[in-house]
């Protein structure tokens, strides 16, 4: 009897894992993701293999740099053997890999020891997408897992497949494109981050026009070898300028009109002000093309306090942490988005958005990109290393941040305290206002 029972149990389990094979070999193919007007409809790819109706879909989430407190040293880019420098991300005479080209690898690492904890917290917070500042590289045993959870949690993604001019010019963003597509939680593909603005260089490219031209470009590319999603870019605030190809208007209705949907990064304060209507006007009397939030929010640090240096910077910040501020403009700021949706009312462009950011960085405050803080000595005024004097703040809480007038309540972005949890992925305040107002959104 036993032995017929054990036998049994066997098969029982060998049936089941023959069906759960069978099951993961279904999910392989895309969801369908298209545009009907200025709703994105999202045909999910279903557990069994089939295609689910088309719904329109309602873009509500976050933006996810997994990067957190950076360590002192780690493996190199170059020979992951050899261990380099990390901590701060300079680029410097003489150091090699250089800072940016170390931060970068860092970046993917992080994404492979963060994944499960963060969209289990993503999942929590009713969170159905998040936007990535670069792919998760082309080896499939690294990024299928990554994607295969997001499937398992229900969680779509904006993947960034071109962050340079390198990357437009060498089109390796074509290369991943064809590793991802078929995967069913991909949501769109995103070319570059405020590449339109004066600090963000236009990728490499000499004028916004150019950057523009090879963005088009590309989006032709990414739709003739995969129909199955949109081709999404992002802009930085730029409506108004002496140069009108340098304005929003100029990119998106003559410099990239391939480009299928627009992403905004918007920081107005306590509003989006007249976003809405500027939207709409660039049209005219045309169906404006859909749009969303692909940055947006405020930290949880409030500057009472700070020096401002170069004009932009500022330095020398006393506060406190208002968890409670940060919180009350993000549901203020989600609520105005609400309204202006195109999932419930197809006069509207919005698709929704994404709050910026999933958790706070503390690697942030002493890098080459961010601009913040000086350049330092590892090993302190003693240039001994191991003692007390020894500058480890990159892996600490800084209060430096961008002066940035009306764009903050305290008009400092401090980068260190955007997260919706903490570096230690501890919940803020906003976690909790956002997962009680984004679970009504969900029904």
């Amino acid at each position: 009897m036993f032995k017929k029972t054990a036998f049994f149990v066997l098969i029982c389990l060998v049936i089941s894992i023959f069906f759960d094979q069978v099951k993961a070999q279904n999910n392989s193919g895309p969801s369908d993701v298209y545009l009907q007007g200025t709703q994105l409809m999202v045909r999910k790819r279903l557990s069994d293999g089939s295609l689910g109706e088309a719904k329109p879909y309602l873009v509500k989430g976050v933006t996810w740099q997994p990067a957190s407190a950076a360590p002192k040293d780690g493996p190199s880019p170059i020979d992951p053997d050899v261990t380099v420098p990390y901590g701060f991300f300079f680029d410097w005479s003489g150091r090699y890999p250089q800072g940016h080209e170390v931060l970068n690898y860092w970046f993917k690492k992080e994404a492979s020891n963060r994944y499960k904890q963060d969209f289990t917290l993503m999942k929590q917070m009713y969170v159905n997408t998040f936007r990535t500042y670069n792919d998760f590289g082309d080896d499939p045993a690294v990024f299928m897992p990554i994607l295969d959870e997001c499937y398992r949690q229900g969680i779509m993604v904006i993947m960034t497949v071109a962050g340079s001019r390198a990357d437009l010019d060498s089109q390796y963003y074509l290369k991943i494109v064809q590793l991802y597509k078929n995967h069913p939680a991909i949501l769109m593909w995103l070319l570059g981050n405020e590449w339109n603005l004066d600090y963000n260089k236009y990728y490499g490219f000499a004028t916004v026009a150019e950057a523009a031209f090879a963005t088009n470009q590309a989006a032709i590319n990414i739709k003739q070898i995969d129909p199955h999603h949109p081709v999404s870019s992002c802009l930085g605030d730029r409506f108004i300028d002496a140069d009108i190809t340098n304005t929003v208007s100029w990119v998106v209705t003559s410099g990239a009109p391939a480009v299928d949907v627009w992403g905004f990064n918007i920081y107005r304060g306590k509003s989006f002000g007249n976003f809405f209507l500027q939207w709409k006007v660039i049209f005219g009397g045309t169906t404006p093309k859909p749009f969303y939030f692909s940055e947006f929010g405020t930290d949880s640090f409030y500057a009472s306090s700070y020096t401002l240096v170069n004009g932009y910077q500022a330095d020398n910040c006393i506060g406190v942490n208002r968890q409670d501020i940060q919180a009350k403009i993000a549901l203020r700021l989600w609520k105005e988005i609400e309204r202006n949706l195109s999932k419930f009312n197809r006069k509207n462009s919005c698709l929704g958005g994404l709050m910026h950011e999933f958790s706070d960085e503390l690697w942030k405050v002493g890098s080459y990109h961010v601009g913040l803080g000086g350049l330092v000595n590892y090993r302190g005024p003693d240039n001994i290393d191991g003692t007390p004097d020894d500058d480890t703040s990159y892996d600490e809480y800084n209060t430096e941040g961008f002066y940035l007038p009306r764009a903050h309540p305290d008009n400092v972005a401090n980068e260190e305290y955007f997260g919706m949890v903490s570096s230690s992925r501890q919940p803020k305040q906003v976690f909790y206002k956002l997962r009680k107002y984004f679970c009504r959104l969900s029904k």
